[in-house]
């Protein structure tokens, strides 16, 4: 039996594409030239790429995420530069809420979906945290008139545990009310959504729509590349029994 549903956030309800990240990497280029720390844009590209995967290792190691303050710091170090506090809050802060300024585009055929599930489900949202935090996804999902669909949105930064470690899921669903195994977990990333959502005992869907990096290669019970028939298909999952 289903009496519950989670949601992932970027690349399952908002497309999170380059838009932001070029404009965040466009600042640092900036406010570094300005302290005389001139740095090309290939640089800069491998100094995200860098960040990027000592940011996936801290999620691992510690079952949390990092803020954009301490992402700013993690490619600083890398850099081998150092500027003012400031200057490193400046960076911090735009690099949070540049989503705020060029706007993720909603994932197509998600809202009519979640019209129709809302009525039937406990919905919520389990969203790992970094450059963007839990408020600033919480304004752009308020701003996208998300919010009336969900019972509970948990962020990774305010509930001190990440994706994919069990607690998150287990928690957020004993907000929802419901047990982990009646529970489905949707997300586009077989890390951090299917094997998360698989340890807590919860069956879960890859949505492949905007990343399809993991479609030939998962343990998802089920892959979609839309929701057109989302509805019908946690209609059938409802009687089935959870795959172990």
């Amino acid at each position: 039996m289903i009496k519950a549903i989670t949601f992932d956030c970027w690349d399952t309800l908002l497309n999170d594409d380059e838009s932001r990240n070029k404009k965040r990497k466009e600042y640092f280029c900036l406010i570094l030239k300005k302290n005389g720390f001139p740095v090309t844009q290939d640089e800069m590209n491998e100094l995200f790429s860098k960040e990027a995967k000592l940011f996936q290792n801290y999620i691992i190691e510690l079952k949390k995420t990092q803020n954009s303050g301490a992402r700013v710091e993690t490619i600083l170090k890398l850099a081998g530069v150092q500027i003012p506090t400031f200057e490193i809050n400046k960076i911090a802060d735009y690099s949070d809420r540049v989503a705020l300024e060029f706007r993720p585009p909603v994932v197509p055929g998600i809202k009519a979906v979640l019209e129709v599930l809302s009525k039937v489900y406990k919905i919520g949202i389990i969203c790992n945290t970094g450059w963007h935090s839990g408020k600033t996804v919480r304004q752009l999902l308020k701003d996208s008139d998300f919010l009336k669909y969900f019972s509970h949105l948990t962020f990774s930064d305010e509930a001190g545990v990440a994706k994919p470690h069990k607690q998150i899921f287990e928690y957020t669903l004993e907000k929802l009310g419901c047990r982990t195994e009646e529970a489905v977990h949707i997300g586009d990333s077989e890390y951090s959504d299917i094997v998360g959502a698989k340890q807590a005992e919860m069956r879960a869907i890859l949505f492949t729509g905007i990343n399809d990096k993991y479609k030939d290669n998962n343990s998802a019970d089920l892959t979609i590349s839309t929701y057109n028939n989302l509805v019908d298909i946690l209609e059938k999952m409802k009687s089935s029994s959870i795959k172990r």
